[in-house]
């Protein structure tokens, strides 16, 4: 829950609206696209061109990371795509999606035709979205809950999940073979290159 903590930490200290992914530094840009393309489904990522998005950046503090937020709507769902160095949390608005309104024998099968809609086709071979048969407020689940989620040697070997404050999230892990352990989360914006920001976004937003 380390990450998801962190966000919602972020969100009480504020994000900073930006204009256009254009305003991101080149590095945190490119690898944002990266791993956007390779969890998203085709159409799904928040940089396909046909996507209306509201972006926001947040500056590392004391106790937060370097953070870009992409607020859209895909696949009939309202999503809130929070990122950063070493993961993406993808929530779902409750308003798209009320997975506790739906009967608890349907949950599961919500959850994984949610999953099949949002994530790459490499991913969603059945192993990927096994989910518990009991849904309720608070729950944490994930596909390979005994790998440590530093050592993993592919994106793919471990998805978590869950429903907070009513809402179903997933967290996905930028991971590659060659790393170990978490990149420092609070370089990625890169202290000293610039991030434009169009106005400021205090509000306290979505996850």
């Amino acid at each position: 829950m380390k990450w998801i903590d962190a966000v919602e930490k972020a969100r009480g200290e504020g994000f900073d609206e930006i204009a256009s992914e254009d305003d991101l530094p080149a590095a945190a840009r490119a690898d944002s696209l990266y791993w956007s393309r390779a969890f998203f489904s085709p159409g799904v990522s928040p940089y396909e061109p046909s996507q209306r998005v509201r972006r926001a950046v947040h500056r590392a503090t004391a106790s937060t990371p370097d953070l870009v937020r992409h607020e859209y709507e895909a696949s009939g769902l309202r999503l809130t795509v929070t990122e950063g160095r070493s993961f993406t949390l993808i929530v779902i608005a409750r308003e798209s999606l009320d997975i506790l309104a739906l009967p608890e024998a349907e949950r599961p099968n919500a959850v994984a035709r949610a999953a099949v809609a949002l994530f790459h086709a490499d991913c969603v071979d059945g192993r990927c979205f096994g989910v518990p048969e009991s849904l309720s407020e608070g729950i944490f689940f994930s596909t390979n809950p005994g790998a440590d989620p530093r050592l993993l040697g592919a994106w793919k070997e471990r998805i978590d999940g869950g429903i907070r404050g009513g809402e179903l999230f997933f967290l996905l892990y930028k991971r590659l073979s060659w790393m170990t352990g978490w990149l420092n989360g609070s370089e990625w914006l890169g202290a000293g290159q610039s991030v434009m920001p169009s106005r400021p976004s205090r509000r306290r937003g979505r996850r």
